[in-house]
């Protein structure tokens, strides 16, 4: 279901869902866009996630069932079990739909009907009478336009427009009073969100964002790094410090020059005997979407495999058994704890024979 927005940025197909949280995270590295809204979809489950200057405020997961005559929220860790689902990115540029956006997602819904079981005049008279702050939203399909109250007052209206494509925003009453008219032609299901601050401090309350914590692309490579560690400690065994920031130095140069943009950061450092590897997850935007997650462990190979080939003219026969029984151990143990790394192990394998 798609809600208001300014503009979309992004649109990936068949998505894996596991890569979700590495998606939202990126956005936090790389926080371009000021404020918007995530949306991934799959089946008839729908994960938002609101940006706020580049980072997820609050996230929602909306499960409507198939004659969309019910609604209801389901862990968000069910979309990971997806391995195809359409990914949006929209930009958020009117504060107020912002302030609209981030009501939505923290309020509880007080009813959820189709058309003819909900009396929307009544209910829009019920706000006047009360004084309340609300949201009345109308679902058309895979659409949902949006009304606000403050106070019992009309305060504006976001409707998606099918022939331009796009949200817009009216703060004329008499525009939603048409809209209204219109209503039992299209027959859309009504949604209403009774705004109280009084939720914000029970215990109703959640941020949604736990699932930030489940990021793969950092998991994944966080393994690749110990691995890295292991290679590393091994040069500096049979070498001084200076000569292994030398040869660091060449290796990352000639990484750099294959791909424009990364690895600009890597180095050596003597003191602390070790490489900054994290930093090059910061640099992942400079790769290509569509090779940023599931297929992002390419480079990462590509790295491991150098580094191998270099162990093979530094470093005893005896010591790279060592090293590719230490590696192999470490991995094993990674993919044993963690399902997702699935295939980690064969496919490292198969490098370190390089060093049998």
């Amino acid at each position: 279901m798609i809600i208001p927005f300014s503009e979309l940025k992004l649109y990936l197909s068949d998505f894996d869902g596991r890569y979700l949280p590495s998606f939202v995270n990126d956005l936090s590295r790389d926080s371009e866009l000021s404020r918007g809204l995530v949306i991934a979809e799959a089946g008839n489950k729908t994960v938002y996630v609101l940006i706020s200057e580049g980072r997820a405020v609050i996230s929602k997961v909306l499960s409507f069932s198939d004659e969309e005559c019910l609604v209801t929220d389901v862990p968000v860790t069910e979309m990971f079990l997806e391995k195809s689902a359409d990914l949006y990115l929209f930009s958020i540029e009117n504060d107020t739909v912002f302030k609209w956006l981030a009501e939505f997602f923290t309020y509880p819904v007080s009813l959820y009907a189709p058309w003819n079981f909900a009396d929307t005049a009544k209910l829009v008279s019920s706000f006047s009478a009360s004084k309340e702050n609300a949201l009345l939203c109308f679902k058309h399909g895979s659409v949902m336009n949006i009304v606000s109250f403050e106070e019992g007052n009309f305060k504006g209206f976001a409707y998606f427009d099918p022939a331009e494509k796009k949200y817009l925003f009216e703060q004329n009453a008499m525009k939603f009073g048409s809209y209204l008219g219109s209503l039992d032609v299209s027959k859309p299901v009504v949604l209403c969100k009774k705004v109280s601050e009084k939720i914000l401090a029970s215990s109703f309350f959640s941020s949604g964002l736990d699932f930030l914590e489940n990021d793969l692309v950092q998991a994944e490579s966080e393994v690749y790094f110990s691995c890295f560690n292991l290679v590393f400690n091994a040069f500096a065994k049979v070498m001084p410090p200076e000569k292994l920031k030398e040869l660091s130095e060449k290796l990352f140069s000639y990484l750099r020059g294959r791909y424009s943009g990364l690895y600009s950061k890597l180095a050596f450092s003597t003191e602390t005997m070790s490489v900054n590897w994290e930093t090059i997850l910061d640099e992942r935007k400079a790769i290509a979407v569509e090779y940023r997650f599931g297929e992002y462990h390419r480079y990462l190979d590509e790295i491991f495999y150098l580094m191998l080939k270099t162990s093979v003219s530094l470093l005893h026969p005896r010591k790279r058994r060592s090293l590719a029984l230490d590696i192999s151990a470490l991995v094993r143990n990674a993919e044993d704890r963690n399902n997702d790394f699935s295939g980690m192990f064969d496919r490292l394998d198969k490098m370190l024979k390089i060093l049998r």
